[in-house]
């Protein structure tokens, strides 16, 4: 089955159920609406607020009422009689309202002696009054045959007033059964009713739930195994095993599903050979590339010593000529002492050997003190000169790999600059290359050397200071170059770190120096290396060194 044929019962079931379910609440409620009604108006006309009721009690009370005039006020009251006959007018008034509106109850055999009991009771009123007005003699008798004839009246009247009291209280009691039967009959009804609607509320809720539970059973759970199926296969590698369930479009998905990841699998095991191929090609390549890079800085490390041999030729051969003639000189006197002792003839005099006494102290000191300086010359080339062939990043000391490249670099910038060094005594190890660093570090020192020779004259000398700190805080070391030279050009600026980028003189200088300290740093190190220069005043780069790095040994 498809999913359309799917929706289309369940929507049909859904609506169907909740349509029956409607049309039996408004049946419900419309039939109780006209019980209501029905009761109201039956209210209305039974129980002792029905208009019939108060129509007859005001009959009868007006009727009444002309009987209890004479025995309510004086018998000597002339107005009497005018009363009396206005109580008889709203009781003929009455009966003609009773016969007209309640004729279905109360006949014409049983209205008609009321009103010829009260046309009697109005002759016997007329009579009393005429006889009023006849003279003392004539008055008596009269008056008394007009009070008989109303005291016969009265009691006729009375009787049928009574009867028809009884019957209206009769119908008022019957009314009110008859309202009291229907009231309970709504209430069965209304009972009846709500049960009927709660069973039929119920009956649609277990529709809607069955048919939730259809729902789930035929898409949701085929939807949701699919969905873990496939994240299973594509996440985690695990194989596409899912059987085929659920509508005809689940079903179709779940099998072409199964073929795509099949083919994608394939295709993942092809190109995941091909890449780890490219991969190994490339790590290779990178090994080439980091090695060239390596040897790049170290010929141009070995350029830059070329470059120096002279001038460290002659850091050399100063202190040598030097030690040298004061070991000649020591030569001499123990010549002289062993001659003394021998008694050679051509031994010394007692001033030769008292020169030699006061001088051969001062000669060794001099010859070590040359020596040394040969020996901090030969180690500061060894240590500028050490080339990792791992370039690993190693625990080093910076001070002292930035005091043996100020020693190889003396003869660049001693008739140039003042050297001031400011190194932080306690600083840390820095994991580096040590090599790469020694060769940016004397780049900036040589830069910082011609910049001053360029700009002073001949016999000025100018500046060179190189500081250390740690910011443990920001887990670096800064290294900072400054010079008092002529500064970079503000146009030139954003091009020094380029390769083959240099502003001397062609064939003094090949460009190569910060490419190299701006590859060495940025991407060797992970750091950071940056200047400030301002025209005429001096340049000052800064060098940033991490204190931790990935390839740390």
């Amino acid at each position: 089955m498809k999913v359309r044929s799917y929706i289309g019962l369940l929507s049909s079931g859904s609506l169907g159920g909740a349509l029956v379910v409607g049309l039996f609440g408004w049946w419900m409620l419309s039939g109780m609406n006209q019980s209501n009604r029905e009761l109201e108006i039956e209210s209305r006309n039974s129980g002792s607020s029905s208009s019939e009721y108060l129509d007859i009690q005001s009959f009868l009370s007006a009727t009444r009422s002309s009987f209890e005039a004479f025995e309510i006020y004086p018998q000597n009251f002339s107005g009497i009689y005018g009363v009396v006959r206005d109580r008889l007018v709203q009781s003929k008034e009455g009966l003609n309202l009773i016969s007209d509106k309640y004729s279905q109850n109360y006949s014409e055999e049983y209205l008609r002696p009321m009103a010829a009991g009260i046309k009697e009771l109005e002759d016997a009123i007329l009579r009393m009054e005429k006889a009023s007005l006849l003279d003392n003699n004539n008055r008596l008798p009269e008056l008394q045959v007009g009070r008989n004839a109303f005291q016969d009246s009265r009691e006729t009247l009375s009787q049928l007033l009574n009867t028809l009291e009884s019957a209206a209280e009769t119908r008022k009691w019957q009314s009110q059964q008859s309202l009291d039967q229907k009231l309970a009959d709504l209430r069965n009804e209304e009972s009846v009713n709500t049960v009927l609607f709660f069973l039929a509320s119920g009956m649609y809720l277990t529709l809607v739930g069955a048919l939730a539970v259809v729902t789930y059973k035929s898409f949701a759970s085929p939807i949701r195994k699919l969905e873990a199926a496939a994240k299973n296969s594509i996440d985690h590698n695990k194989p596409f095993t899912l059987r085929e369930s659920g509508p005809y479009e689940v079903r179709s998905v779940t099998k072409r599903l199964r073929g795509l990841i099949n083919s994608l699998e394939s295709r993942v095991k092809q190109r995941t050979t091909a890449l780890q191929k490219s991969n190994e090609k490339l790590q290779l390549e990178m090994q080439q590339r980091k090695e060239l890079e390596t040897q790049l800085v170290h010929a141009q490390k070995m350029e830059a010593v070329g470059q120096l041999a002279s001038g460290i030729a002659h850091e050399i051969n100063s202190p040598s000529q030097f030690a040298n003639d004061n070991i000649l000189f020591l030569k001499d006197a123990t010549d002289g002492f062993i001659k003394k002792l021998n008694q050679a003839p051509d031994a010394p005099n007692d001033g030769d050997l008292e020169f030699f006494k006061e001088n051969a102290p001062e000669a060794v000191e001099q010859a070590a003190e040359g020596i040394s300086r040969i020996t901090t010359i030969v180690k500061s080339m060894k240590n500028f000169a050490y080339r990792d062939a791992e370039s690993a990043k190693r625990n080093n000391d910076l001070n002292q790999a930035i005091r043996s490249t100020v020693v190889v670099a003396t003869n660049e910038w001693k008739y140039h600059a003042e050297m001031d060094l400011r190194l932080q005594e306690d600083l840390p190890l820095i994991p580096c290359n040590i090599g790469e660093i020694n060769q940016v570090v004397l780049n900036l020192i040589v830069n910082g050397a011609h910049a001053i020779r360029d700009r002073l004259a001949d016999g000025q000398k100018g500046n060179i200071v190189v500081s250390t700190r740690h910011y443990p805080d920001a887990g670096c070391v800064i290294i900072a170059i400054a010079d008092n030279g002529g500064g970079i050009p503000q146009k030139v600026q954003a091009r020094i770190f380029e390769p083959f980028f240099t502003t001397k003189e062609v064939g003094v200088g090949t460009g190569q120096g910060l490419a190299i300290a701006h590859n060495v740093i940025v991407k060797s190190h992970n750091g950071q290396i940056w200047f400030d220069s301002k025209e005429g005043i001096g340049t000052t780069f800064y060098i940033k060194l991490p204190m931790e790095q990935q390839n740390m040994e």
